[in-house]
């Protein structure tokens, strides 16, 4: 069996490394889950593994010594394939394993039972297995009760994962050289004409924001002597790891191992590679004779003679620094890693090597770092007369002491772009929030580039709009189509929306298919740059057609309206300026107790409802004056012993008054009050958790009472929606943890007499009840647990 082929591979082994479980020491936690498989399903073997590049690793196991097998003998490697279970009854019977050497001599596996095990995103990294030395049928509660216990190794990996990320955030300096566990990745486009790069291999390339590579320039940087084993063995794809040597635009040279892959779809020209860098640019030495310049010339060194020339240190440098005085003339060169930068005594100008329509806008950008003093960022490309002209992503920081005798000057450190896509955001609309807006609209999108001129569209818009892509070409042929829809000058609207830097919207109708009318509502966003220039818009349509045929229908038939407020509300009243009643509608009546005969028209709003507070309601209208409608508001009306809620909304000339009878809620919330009052009192810690087995959600407390804070010195706050498992497991003895774990696990009631450790070295008798119950108000299954602590 040969290793598995995945495109997620890489990304699965790499995070696997970032846990930094591998070759680690025994841990009691998953000591106690691998005891307690083996006891709960009485079978040979049981044990927790993770899958590595070429081997099986354990990280806890009962019933065989070996730390590690070969990944190509391992049923898990398959196991990790899919989400579901993996369940052989009997492997001898299997077309596949009956042949394995591990079936066929010791350990002697029959039966297998495993649960993939997943990191945080979602990978399948590792295994929780149970295994026979006997053929067996897996019951399917046997399989329930597996799922849970991998359920509890992923919850400690969650855990891990967290601190991983924490200490790396605190080590990342001291992590930035070579780690051995460290990956970095590569793909190729399905067209073949570019390279996508893990963010690991634009580091160790020297690149910044450069996801994407041109495959011509990625293939081209093995140094010569290695191209032709590299190129080969990237054919091959049979992910035997090879080792090259790279020559970087800085002129370093780096060590790195590759193992390549394909998709396993004869269809599919996509390659993956997996990559180690197994040595830094400080161990290795360059060769003058290893790639030349496009003159021919051996390639200069960057420390050395290729500082005597810019132009030459801004082509073949992909990081570095320059030293410009006030004017923009280059005082000094200096590497990305280097300290001191090499002084240069025929200065040359920066900004005449800066592309033509460039050069104003770096001598304005400079200007302003000078004279305020603070850091600014510009993007530049570089004149080469290339084909591509090099783009710059510059940080200018000014130099703090200049005198009248000393003008002022910066630090300019600047990144280069390996292909013009890198810098897209600095000219040229991206198209995928292009397309993210036609998906969020529903219906279509656009963007107009101010300095091209450019317009993009998508299909859908043009299908709405009865266009083709040739005849919807330009910000005027747009402004055409929607000014004739709409009624109006739709370009004056552009103008102001760019001026102003504003969104603006707009609704119009048009006739659809079979002359149906439909409308829709335009909305249009300047998008701006970092310096608040406006670069162009944006805009979206959404077929508001549907919500426009309500709003008119409930216009036009008042009774569709009154029916549809009669079931979402116990009554409505509507009431003057000066709060006579002038309408009550019939369920307002029933709930009031108001006979239709006895009902005056005119009468006063507190005859209508006696109890109601005249301050509190004065207030109230104040506010619904100023925002048009009003919070609800609770009122006991004592003649007909209810409690309603009010809810005021501004209505012409008057207001309208939505009732709602809310006294079982009322009465409700007094009796869990009472509820809650009498289970403070009771001396016993209650907690209560969710079922791990029967939710999606973390497994954690969701209630706990007061004498939880008296038992364990902590407040409750802190523990709500936290593991329990802290609470139970090292301070009460093993076996009766794994009591209580087989109630969770099994759903059954279990009271265990104990021992609970209070502090360390300070043990006192207790009971411990487990017992399932449905919470019946959110249909999930929940724990109660009890801690009944006995005074010695």
């Amino acid at each position: 069996m040969s290793s598995p082929k995945e495109i997620n591979e890489t990304v699965r082994l790499t995070e696997l490394y970032q846990l930094e479980i591998l070759d680690t020491e025994k841990e009691e936690y998953f000591e106690a889950l691998v005891d307690l498989g083996l006891s709960a399903f009485n079978c040979a073997f049981c044990f927790i593994a993770f899958v590595d590049s070429d081997r099986l690793w354990f990280k806890a196991k009962r019933g065989f010594e070996v730390r590690e097998v070969p990944r190509d003998l391992s049923i898990c490697s398959h196991t990790i394939q899919h989400q579901q279970p993996h369940v052989i009854n009997d492997c001898l019977e299997h077309p596949v394993f009956r042949t394995n050497p591990l079936v066929l001599g010791s350990p002697w596996i029959r039966a297998y039972l495993g649960i993939p095990i997943s990191s945080v995103s979602g990978n399948n990294i590792g295994t929780f297995c149970l295994l026979d030395d006997t053929a067996r049928i897996w019951t399917k509660t046997e399989v329930t009760v597996a799922i849970a216990l991998a359920k509890l190794v992923e919850h400690s990996l969650v855990e891990r994962a967290l601190k991983a990320k924490e200490s790396n955030e605190l080590n990342s300096k001291q992590q930035q050289n070579y780690n051995n566990q460290g990956l970095g990745s590569w793909k190729n486009t399905a067209h073949g004409g570019q390279i996508e790069l893990s963010p690991s291999m634009e580091k160790w390339l020297n690149l910044s924001q450069t996801p994407v590579v041109q495959a011509s320039w990625f293939n081209n940087l093995p140094i010569e002597e290695d191209r032709k084993m590299v190129e080969k063995a990237r054919l091959e794809r049979d992910g035997i790891a090879f080792t090259y040597r790279v020559c970087l635009p800085s002129g370093d040279i780096v060590r790195f191992e590759e193992q390549v892959y394909d998709s396993g779809n004869a269809d599919d020209i996509r390659l993956f590679g997996l990559v180690k860098k197994i040595s830094d640019p400080s161990l290795e030495t360059l060769h003058p004779e290893i790639a030349a310049d496009p003159g021919n010339l051996p390639r200069m060194e960057p420390n050395l003679d290729l500082k005597k020339f810019p132009k030459s240190f801004l082509r073949e440098t992909v990081k570095g620094r320059l030293a410009l005085d006030h004017q923009g003339l280059i005082t000094g060169l200096a590497s990305a890693d280097d300290n001191e930068f090499t002084k240069l005594k025929q200065k040359e100008s920066f900004i005449d090597l800066l592309y033509g329509e460039d050069q104003e806008t770096f001598s304005k950008i400079l200007n302003q770092c000078l004279g305020s003093n603070t850091p600014s960022e510009a993007w530049v490309r570089l004149n080469f007369q290339d084909e591509n002209s090099t783009w710059l992503r510059m940080a200018l920081c000014p130099k703090k002491g200049f005198t009248a005798f000393k003008k002022p000057s910066v630090i300019a450190s600047f990144t280069a772009m390996i292909n013009k896509s890198s810098s897209v955001q600095k000219s040229i609309f991206d198209e995928n929030l292009l397309n993210l807006t036609g998906t969020l609209a529903k219906v279509g999108g656009w963007y107009y580039h101010l300095e091209s001129g450019s317009l993009k569209t998508t299909e859908i818009l043009r299908e709405v709009l009865g266009s083709n892509k040739d005849s919807l070409n330009s910000i005027f042929h747009l402004s055409s189509i929607l000014s004739k829809l709409s009624g109006r000058n739709i370009a004056v609207l552009f103008i102001e929306c760019i001026n102003n830097r504003k969104p603006a919207s707009l609704e119009f109708e048009s006739l659809g298919q079979h002359d149906k009318k439909k409308w829709f509502r335009m909305m249009i966003r300047p998008s701006i740059s970092d310096d608040g220039v406006p670069m162009g818009l944006y805009g979206s349509i959404v077929d508001i057609s549907e919500t426009r045929r309500m709003e008119q229908g409930l216009e036009k038939n008042l009774l569709t309206y009154n029916l549809i407020v009669d079931n979402l509300t116990d009554g409505l009243v509507e009431i003057d300026s000066s709060l006579n009643v002038s309408f009550v509608n019939r369920n307002a009546k029933a709930l009031l107790q108001k006979d239709k005969e006895l009902f005056v028209h005119a009468m006063p709003l507190n005859e209508l409802i006696p109890d109601l507070d005249k301050n509190q309601f004065a207030a109230l209208l104040e506010n619904v004056n100023q925002v048009g409608f009003s919070k609800s508001v609770e009122q006991f009306v004592g003649f007909i012993k209810r409690w309603i809620s009010l809810r005021v909304f501004r209505s012409g000339t008057g207001y309208t008054i939505l009732i709602k009878d809310i006294t079982k809620r009322k009465n409700q919330s007094s009796d869990l009050y009472m509820l809650n009052s009498a289970i403070e009192q009771i001396r016993e810690v209650i907690m209560v958790t969710n079922d791990i087995r029967k939710t999606k959600d973390p497994f954690g407390l969701l209630y706990v009472n007061s004498a939880f804070e008296t038992f364990v010195g902590q407040g409750r706050d802190k523990w709500l929606g936290r593991n329990p498992y802290h609470l139970i497991h090292g301070r009460i003895p093993t076996r009766h943890y794994r009591q209580l774990l087989v109630g969770f696990l099994s759903r059954q009631k279990i009271l265990v007499k104990t021992e609970y450790e209070i502090n360390p070295g300070h043990k006192m008798p207790c009971d411990i009840l487990i017992s399932p119950f449905l919470d019946t108000a959110r249909n999930a299954p929940c724990f109660l647990i009890v801690f009944r602590v006995f005074e010695n």
